[in-house]
């Protein structure tokens, strides 16, 4: 009698205790790579590419996209390892040209023909991380690809607050 008590309490435990477990454990799919509770990826351009100067880099991302000044999520945008010469980028994509400097630093992006990263990191207005970066590899080629549409400017864009 004491052991058949014994397992229906067990059972009664297992059975209680059994949902926080799956809570606790999660799901992989559900979670973010970078740890973080946003997503971000790079569309455009795929790993791997190969491309010229002017390109275009397109994200997707689970938080909308905006101008610093009205609070809304921006990404950084860098190359290699050079995570302090960023773009600001306040939109889902970014022209990336021959002579562009970063947004703050004002130094060169390091556009030299080879194999290089690209770099996105979500973030917040303030520029503080939202949570989510991704890379791609791609290379760069020599030469230029065609010209700028007309509504793309090669003046540096403006950034509210001065960012």
């Amino acid at each position: 009698m004491r052991n058949s008590h014994r397992l229906r309490v067990g059972v009664a435990l297992a059975t209680l205790l059994a949902p926080l477990a799956l809570i606790a454990c999660g799901n992989e799919e559900d979670a973010d790579s970078s740890g973080g509770g946003s997503s971000l990826s790079i569309v455009e351009p795929i790993k791997d590419a190969k491309v010229t100067l002017p390109f275009t880099v397109k994200v997707k991302s689970a938080e909308p996209l905006g101008p610093t000044d009205t609070g809304k999520h921006h990404v950084h945008l860098w190359l290699d390892d050079d995570s302090e010469n960023y773009l600001v980028v306040e939109s889902d994509t970014a022209t990336v040209e021959a002579g562009m400097k970063a947004t703050l630093s004002g130094q060169p992006l390091g556009l030299a023909p080879g194999k290089h990263i690209i770099h996105v990191s979500l973030r917040n207005a303030n520029h503080s991380p939202a949570g989510s970066e991704t890379e791609i590899p791609v290379e760069l080629a020599t030469g230029t690809g065609p010209a700028p549409s007309p509504t793309q400017s090669s003046s540096e864009p403006e950034y509210g607050n001065g960012y």
